[in-house]
C-alpha cells in the first residue's frame, strides 16, 4: 500500500489535480509577491496581490470549504507581511491554510513549530524594517520546509497505520 496525497483522491469537477495544484500554487506565491511589491508609489499592488492570491487559493483542489476557510485569513496574513519583522509569524497561518488544504492529518501540524520558532529568532535578530527582505526570505524558506517536514509526517503516520492494520491471522501486517 503507498501513500497518495489525500487532495489527489478526491474527485475534481474540473480540471486535473496536477494542473489545478500548479496554477494554485504559483497564484498564491505571486499573490503574496506582489502584496510584498507594495509600496506608496504602487499601492495597486495591495488590490492585486490579495486577489491572485484567492484565486490561487480557490483553484487549489481539494475540499471546497477547505479553500474558502483558509483564503481570508491566509490574504490578511500576506498583508500583514508587510509591517515588517514584527509580524513574520503569520508564515505559520500560511502554512496552516496550506495543511488544511492539502488536507493533511493532524500530525503533520506539528511543522507549524518551525515557523512559529523562526519568526521568534527572527524577531530578535532583525532590528528595522530595511531588514524585512531577509525576514521574508528567511521565513519564506522555514515555511517551505515545515511544508515538507509536514508531507514527511503524513507519509510517517500513514505508514505507522498500515503497518497496524490486523491480518486474518490475527498479527499485523509489517
Amino acid at each position: 500500500m503507498t501513500w497518495t496525497e489525500p487532495a489527489a483522491l478526491r474527485r475534481l469537477s474540473w480540471g486535473g489535480y496536477r494542473t489545478r495544484y500548479a496554477i494554485g500554487l504559483g497564484l498564491i506565491v505571486l499573490g503574496i509577491a506582489a502584496t510584498l511589491l507594495a509600496s506608496s508609489f504602487t499601492l495597486w499592488f495591495l488590490l492585486i496581490g490579495p486577489l491572485v492570491q484567492l484565486l490561487g487559493w480557490l483553484v487549489m483542489p481539494g475540499a471546497l470549504w477547505r479553500r474558502l476557510v483558509v483564503a481570508i485569513p491566509c490574504m490578511v496574513a500576506g498583508l500583514a507581511l508587510l509591517t515588517g519583522p514584527d509580524f513574520l509569524g503569520v508564515f505559520a497561518v500560511l502554512l496552516a491554510g496550506w495543511l488544511l488544504v492539502r488536507h493533511r492529518p493532524l500530525l503533520p501540524y506539528l511543522a507549524l513549530v518551525l515557523p512559529i520558532a523562526a519568526s521568534w529568532v527572527l524577531h530578535g535578530a532583525l532590528s528595522n524594517y530595511g531588514q524585512n527582505w531577509v525576514g521574508i526570505v528567511a521565513g519564506v524558506v522555514v515555511t517551505v520546509v515545515a511544508a515538507w517536514v509536514a508531507r514527511w509526517l503524513a507519509i510517517v503516520r500513514f505508514r505507522l497505520r498500515a503497518g497496524r492494520i490486523p491480518s486474518q491471522s490475527g498479527g499485523t501486517l509489517r
